[in-house]
């Protein structure tokens, strides 16, 4: 904990630093030892800022799914399988099976945008119901936000 706290606090004065440097006199910019604090603290700031897009690469899950059948045409990082089934009153359901938790952090690109779609948690995983005729269906791209 106490490391955590040490770190925070480190992080906020090399922000604080790098703001501040660019506001400083000329005079004080050019000492030698001011000039290296602020070389060390944009590198410290750009090595985090890498770290994060690559962690944010990693960690992107996505599918991209055909509407006619429900088979995955594309996908990276996600290892659920997506089925499709109907329901008596006619509409369509695309299952992630096995994929539980959060609704909120699943979003769907429609190649023709369509607001006739529902997602919801089911029994067998994640739903996605279209309530509109099999062949108005256009293929999507499940999003899993992390």
């Amino acid at each position: 904990m106490a490391i955590l706290f040490v770190s925070i606090i480190l992080w906020i004065v090399i922000l604080i630093f790098n703001t501040i440097y660019s506001f400083l006199p000329s005079s004080l910019q050019g000492i030698l030892w001011i000039r290296i604090c602020a070389i060390l603290a944009a590198s410290i700031i750009l090595i985090f800022g890498i770290k994060d897009a690559a962690q944010d690469y990693k960690n992107y899950r996505f599918a991209y799914i055909s509407a006619k059948d429900g088979k995955i045409l594309q996908k990276k990082n996600f290892p659920w399988i997506v089925t499709k089934t109907k329901t008596s009153e006619g509409d369509i359901i695309y299952i992630i099976n096995e994929r539980y938790g959060d609704t909120s952090e699943i979003s769907l690109t429609l190649d023709n945008p369509n607001d006739k779609y529902k997602i919801y948690n089911a029994i067998d995983g994640v739903g996605v119901k279209f309530s509109c005729a099999d062949n108005e269906i256009p293929n999507f791209k499940i999003e899993i936000k992390k």
